[in-house]
Protein backbone atom coordinates (compact mmCIF):
# COMPACT_ATOMS: atom_id res chain seq x y z
CA UNK A 1 0.00 0.00 0.00
CA UNK A 2 1.21 3.24 -1.28
CA UNK A 3 1.31 6.29 1.46
CA UNK A 4 -1.24 7.98 -0.52
CA UNK A 5 -3.38 4.81 -0.41
CA UNK A 6 -2.68 4.56 3.45
CA UNK A 7 -4.16 8.36 4.23
CA UNK A 8 -6.96 7.22 2.03
CA UNK A 9 -8.05 4.77 4.02
CA UNK A 10 -7.49 6.70 7.29
CA UNK A 11 -9.29 9.40 6.15
CA UNK A 12 -12.39 7.00 5.52
CA UNK A 13 -12.05 5.19 8.40
CA UNK A 14 -12.14 8.41 10.53
CA UNK A 15 -14.96 9.65 8.78
CA UNK A 16 -16.91 6.18 9.37
CA UNK A 17 -15.53 6.83 13.14
CA UNK A 18 -17.18 10.46 13.37
CA UNK A 19 -20.18 9.23 12.06
CA UNK A 20 -21.05 6.80 13.97
CA UNK A 21 -20.30 9.02 17.45
CA UNK A 22 -22.78 11.54 15.62
CA UNK A 23 -25.89 9.61 14.65
CA UNK A 24 -26.80 10.04 18.61
CA UNK A 25 -26.25 11.70 21.51
CA UNK A 26 -25.95 9.17 23.93
CA UNK A 27 -26.67 10.53 27.72
CA UNK A 28 -27.11 9.49 31.38
CA UNK A 29 -30.34 10.63 33.12
CA UNK A 30 -29.82 10.52 36.79
CA UNK A 31 -33.40 9.76 38.63
CA UNK A 32 -33.22 11.15 42.40
CA UNK A 33 -36.01 11.35 44.99
CA UNK A 34 -37.20 14.56 47.04
CA UNK A 35 -34.15 14.31 48.90
CA UNK A 36 -32.05 13.62 46.51
CA UNK A 37 -30.99 10.22 47.16
CA UNK A 38 -30.72 7.96 44.17
CA UNK A 39 -34.50 6.23 42.93
CA UNK A 40 -34.21 3.03 41.29
CA UNK A 41 -37.61 1.51 39.68
CA UNK A 42 -38.40 5.04 37.72
CA UNK A 43 -39.89 4.79 34.32
CA UNK A 44 -38.99 6.53 31.33
CA UNK A 45 -40.98 6.60 28.86
CA UNK A 46 -39.48 8.84 24.89
CA UNK A 47 -41.48 8.78 21.56
CA UNK A 48 -39.72 6.17 19.72
CA UNK A 49 -38.78 8.77 16.61
CA UNK A 50 -36.61 10.90 19.33
CA UNK A 51 -34.87 7.58 20.00
CA UNK A 52 -31.76 6.01 17.79
CA UNK A 53 -33.56 2.56 15.93
CA UNK A 54 -30.99 0.53 18.28
CA UNK A 55 -31.98 1.93 21.50
CA UNK A 56 -36.01 1.38 20.40
CA UNK A 57 -37.50 -1.79 22.21
CA UNK A 58 -39.15 -4.52 20.49
CA UNK A 59 -41.85 -7.03 21.30
CA UNK A 60 -39.74 -9.47 23.05
CA UNK A 61 -39.68 -12.21 25.67
CA UNK A 62 -38.93 -11.21 29.32
CA UNK A 63 -38.70 -12.94 32.93
CA UNK A 64 -40.78 -12.26 36.02
CA UNK A 65 -39.68 -14.89 38.98
CA UNK A 66 -41.12 -15.38 42.43
CA UNK A 67 -37.97 -15.38 44.98
CA UNK A 68 -38.48 -15.43 48.69
CA UNK A 69 -41.88 -14.51 48.48
CA UNK A 70 -40.81 -11.37 46.43
CA UNK A 71 -41.55 -10.78 42.81
CA UNK A 72 -38.54 -9.91 40.72
CA UNK A 73 -37.75 -7.73 38.80
CA UNK A 74 -40.11 -5.41 40.57
CA UNK A 75 -40.40 -2.86 37.78
CA UNK A 76 -40.14 -4.52 33.90
CA UNK A 77 -41.21 -2.37 30.97
CA UNK A 78 -41.80 -4.34 27.50
CA UNK A 79 -42.97 -3.54 24.20
CA UNK A 80 -46.80 -4.16 23.24
CA UNK A 81 -46.93 -7.89 21.73
CA UNK A 82 -44.33 -8.88 24.80
CA UNK A 83 -44.45 -12.00 26.38
CA UNK A 84 -43.87 -12.68 30.11
CA UNK A 85 -43.20 -15.25 31.91
CA UNK A 86 -43.48 -15.96 35.60
CA UNK A 87 -41.30 -18.83 36.95
CA UNK A 88 -42.14 -19.64 41.01
CA UNK A 89 -38.82 -20.47 41.97
CA UNK A 90 -40.12 -20.37 45.80
CA UNK A 91 -40.62 -23.61 47.40
CA UNK A 92 -44.00 -22.58 48.40
CA UNK A 93 -47.10 -22.20 45.70
CA UNK A 94 -47.67 -18.77 44.18
CA UNK A 95 -51.27 -17.25 42.83
CA UNK A 96 -50.71 -14.27 40.55
CA UNK A 97 -52.84 -11.74 39.38
CA UNK A 98 -53.41 -8.21 38.32
CA UNK A 99 -57.23 -6.41 37.81
CA UNK A 100 -55.40 -3.65 35.63
CA UNK A 101 -57.25 -2.78 32.47
CA UNK A 102 -54.51 -3.84 30.34
CA UNK A 103 -54.17 -7.14 30.95
CA UNK A 104 -56.68 -8.59 34.02
CA UNK A 105 -55.56 -12.13 34.29
CA UNK A 106 -55.31 -15.07 37.17
CA UNK A 107 -52.81 -17.52 37.27
CA UNK A 108 -54.29 -19.88 40.23
CA UNK A 109 -52.00 -21.88 42.84
CA UNK A 110 -48.64 -23.30 41.17
CA UNK A 111 -45.84 -24.70 42.45
CA UNK A 112 -41.87 -24.55 41.54
CA UNK A 113 -40.69 -25.62 38.44
CA UNK A 114 -43.95 -24.13 36.53
CA UNK A 115 -43.56 -21.46 34.02
CA UNK A 116 -46.74 -20.08 32.94
CA UNK A 117 -46.02 -17.33 29.82
CA UNK A 118 -48.81 -14.55 28.85
CA UNK A 119 -48.93 -11.93 26.00
CA UNK A 120 -49.16 -8.84 26.55
CA UNK A 121 -51.21 -6.63 23.62
CA UNK A 122 -52.25 -3.38 25.58
CA UNK A 123 -50.73 -0.50 26.38
CA UNK A 124 -50.83 0.67 29.92
CA UNK A 125 -49.92 -0.34 33.60
CA UNK A 126 -50.13 -3.83 34.80
CA UNK A 127 -49.72 -4.30 38.60
CA UNK A 128 -49.28 -7.92 40.28
CA UNK A 129 -49.91 -9.35 43.30
CA UNK A 130 -50.07 -12.90 45.13
CA UNK A 131 -53.53 -14.07 46.60
CA UNK A 132 -51.66 -15.37 49.07
CA UNK A 133 -48.82 -12.91 50.07
CA UNK A 134 -49.80 -9.38 49.84
CA UNK A 135 -46.54 -8.11 50.55
CA UNK A 136 -45.67 -9.27 46.46
CA UNK A 137 -46.36 -6.61 44.41
CA UNK A 138 -44.62 -5.85 41.12
CA UNK A 139 -45.57 -3.97 38.05
CA UNK A 140 -45.12 -3.96 34.41
CA UNK A 141 -45.38 -1.08 32.05
CA UNK A 142 -46.48 -1.93 28.52
CA UNK A 143 -45.85 1.04 25.82
CA UNK A 144 -46.90 1.29 22.32
CA UNK A 145 -45.52 3.69 19.95
CA UNK A 146 -42.93 4.60 22.96
CA UNK A 147 -39.90 2.93 24.18
CA UNK A 148 -39.79 2.72 28.59
CA UNK A 149 -36.69 2.54 30.07
CA UNK A 150 -36.38 1.72 33.63
CA UNK A 151 -33.74 3.24 36.55
CA UNK A 152 -30.92 0.76 37.75
CA UNK A 153 -30.74 0.72 41.79
CA UNK A 154 -28.13 3.66 41.57
CA UNK A 155 -30.87 6.16 39.84
CA UNK A 156 -29.50 5.65 36.21
CA UNK A 157 -30.91 5.53 32.77
CA UNK A 158 -28.54 5.42 29.72
CA UNK A 159 -30.26 7.00 26.89
CA UNK A 160 -29.54 6.87 22.90
CA UNK A 161 -31.39 10.12 20.97
CA UNK A 162 -31.45 10.21 17.78
CA UNK A 163 -28.63 13.36 16.26
CA UNK A 164 -31.98 14.77 14.61
CA UNK A 165 -34.08 15.00 17.99
CA UNK A 166 -34.51 18.39 18.90
CA UNK A 167 -32.58 20.78 21.84
CA UNK A 168 -35.53 19.37 24.15
CA UNK A 169 -37.20 16.47 24.74
CA UNK A 170 -40.35 15.68 25.88
CA UNK A 171 -40.17 12.61 27.94
CA UNK A 172 -42.42 11.19 30.57
CA UNK A 173 -41.38 10.04 34.35
CA UNK A 174 -43.37 7.57 36.28
CA UNK A 175 -42.67 5.94 39.91
CA UNK A 176 -45.03 4.02 41.73
CA UNK A 177 -45.06 6.31 44.57
CA UNK A 178 -46.21 9.04 43.24
CA UNK A 179 -49.44 7.40 42.71
CA UNK A 180 -51.13 4.04 41.47
CA UNK A 181 -51.59 4.34 37.67
CA UNK A 182 -49.52 6.71 35.05
CA UNK A 183 -52.07 9.14 34.76
CA UNK A 184 -49.63 10.76 37.55
CA UNK A 185 -46.65 10.78 35.69
CA UNK A 186 -44.52 14.19 35.47
CA UNK A 187 -43.79 15.59 32.03
CA UNK A 188 -40.05 16.46 31.44
CA UNK A 189 -37.42 17.78 29.36
CA UNK A 190 -34.14 16.53 27.99
CA UNK A 191 -31.54 18.39 26.86
CA UNK A 192 -29.28 15.98 24.46
CA UNK A 193 -26.41 17.65 24.95
CA UNK A 194 -26.29 17.30 28.37
CA UNK A 195 -26.17 15.16 31.76
CA UNK A 196 -29.41 15.39 33.73
CA UNK A 197 -30.50 14.87 36.94
CA UNK A 198 -34.50 14.77 37.08
CA UNK A 199 -36.01 14.91 40.69
CA UNK A 200 -39.27 13.43 41.74
CA UNK A 201 -41.27 14.59 45.10
CA UNK A 202 -41.82 11.13 46.40
CA UNK A 203 -40.40 9.33 49.61
CA UNK A 204 -39.98 5.94 50.26
CA UNK A 205 -43.29 4.51 52.03
CA UNK A 206 -43.03 3.14 55.31
CA UNK A 207 -42.18 -0.19 56.22
CA UNK A 208 -45.02 -2.61 57.04
CA UNK A 209 -45.60 -3.34 60.61
CA UNK A 210 -44.39 -6.76 61.60
CA UNK A 211 -47.22 -9.39 62.28
CA UNK A 212 -48.26 -9.36 65.91
CA UNK A 213 -47.07 -12.38 67.75
CA UNK A 214 -49.83 -14.44 69.47
CA UNK A 215 -49.52 -12.93 72.85
CA UNK A 216 -49.82 -9.44 71.37
CA UNK A 217 -52.85 -10.66 69.66
CA UNK A 218 -54.34 -12.08 72.80
CA UNK A 219 -53.75 -8.91 74.63
CA UNK A 220 -55.95 -6.78 72.00
CA UNK A 221 -58.55 -9.14 72.22
CA UNK A 222 -58.63 -8.87 76.21
CA UNK A 223 -58.81 -4.77 75.68
CA UNK A 224 -55.20 -4.35 77.08
CA UNK A 225 -52.44 -2.69 75.76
Amino acid sequence: MTLRHFFIVLTACSGIAVAAATAANEMTVNIVDKTGQPLANAVLMIDDGLLTEAARSEASAHIIDQVDRQFTPFMTAVKTGSTITFPNSDNIRHHVYSFSQPKPFELKLYADGERPSLRFEQPGLVTLGCNIHDQMIAHIVISDRRTAFVSDPRGKIRLSLAQSAASSVSATLWHPWQGADLSHARSVQLNPTEQQTLQLEVTAPAPPEPPKSRLQQRFNRTGNQ
